[in-house]
């Protein structure tokens, strides 16, 4: 089976439209999204563990988001993160199967500060980690933090990832060198990550 046929085949199992969790509904962003991604992604605080980020962040950067992703490729899934009792958007989390980081398959999310310390980003990034390997035949997935981000490395290790390998590359947000920590999960450090 081809890469591209891979892809498609993961492609078809990730076409779920809501991932509900305990606190949590994971769904797709649209244009009623715009106000809260941009009040919310506007802060430097998150941009600056961020790669691609911009910042300042406004509504039309927003906008451009949406439409980008209302148009992703077979084997790209993004959810807004909202909480499950008043629907409040929270932010944003996806697995990219196409634009692969080392061969590989790579996941990530971004949480407004006010969520931040609630044990959120450890719900999501855990649901989409178990949709991956229970809904495709992928045995490895990748996740990156910049190395002095301690909370998305907890929440890294909480899904079973283990550190692989490290790399220092220049941020389009800050204009600088950043260190940035590789983290694989592997389909086996997931099962423990469950048990855990």
């Amino acid at each position: 089976m081809t890469r591209e046929e891979r892809n498609e085949a993961q492609s078809l199992a990730f076409a779920c439209e809501i991932l509900t969790t305990e606190n949590l509904v994971l769904r797709a962003p649209n244009k009623d999204d715009v106000s809260d991604i941009a009040v919310l992604a506007n802060n430097r605080k998150i941009s600056s563990m961020l790669e691609s980020m911009p910042y300042p962040y406004f509504d039309k950067d927003a906008e451009a988001f949406i439409e980008t992703v209302s148009k992703t490729e077979a084997g790209e899934v993004v959810f807004a993160i909202t909480h499950a009792d008043n629907g409040q958007f929270m932010g944003i989390c996806g697995v990219h199967l196409v634009n692969r980081r080392f061969d590989l398959p790579h996941m990530g999310y971004w949480l407004g500060e006010e969520f931040w310390g609630k044990g959120y980003a450890t719900e999501a990034a855990r649901a989409l980690v178990d949709l991956f390997f229970k809904a495709g035949t992928e045995e490895m997935l990748l996740m990156s933090v910049l190395k002095d981000n301690t909370a998305s490395r907890r929440v890294i290790e909480k899904c079973g990832g283990n550190f692989w390998k490290q790399e220092k590359h220049i941020s389009s947000t800050m204009n600088k060198e950043q260190v940035v920590d590789h983290f694989r999960i592997t389909r086996e450090s997931w099962m423990g990550a469950v048990a855990a």
